[in-house]
């Protein structure tokens, strides 16, 4: 099942931090997971690099910190932002390399930069925890 980038997504003019056992999704991803059409997620930074393959993690939501469900990592990589692929199984897919950009750029405005062809990105993908 292809599931595109909605057309509205969220820009994070300031970095929400999840607790340390949580991975947080912008609001319009949420629903992606729970009916188990997203299941992989690239993460800017080292952030989040202290999880590893079957951790169980809280599912957050960044805009309310409500926790709302629990995913178990599958798979851990590391990547640069121009290797990520455009349209993943199990990851929203992106118009073009420049929509990705824009996107990824939006969820971590933050930076106060777009986000760079060399940046650094974790790729995880897990399963929805019941």
């Amino acid at each position: 099942m292809v599931v595109n980038v909605p057309d509205q997504t969220t820009i994070n003019t300031s970095e929400f931090k999840p607790g340390p056992d949580a991975i947080a999704f912008a609001p319009e991803l949420i629903s992606f997971i729970l009916h188990n059409q997203k299941l992989t997620t690239y993460r800017f930074g080292k952030k989040y690099d202290h999880f590893k393959a079957g951790d169980v993690v809280r599912l957050q939501d960044s805009a309310t910190g409500k926790t709302v469900g629990k995913l178990r990592i599958t798979r851990k990589i590391t990547t640069v932002f121009a290797a990520l692929p455009l349209d993943a199984a199990g990851h929203e897919t992106y118009q073009s390399k420049e929509h990705q950009r824009r996107v990824l750029s939006g969820y971590y405005a933050y930076l106060g930069r777009s986000i760079r062809d060399d940046d650094l990105f974790l790729v995880f993908d897990f399963e929805l925890v019941s």
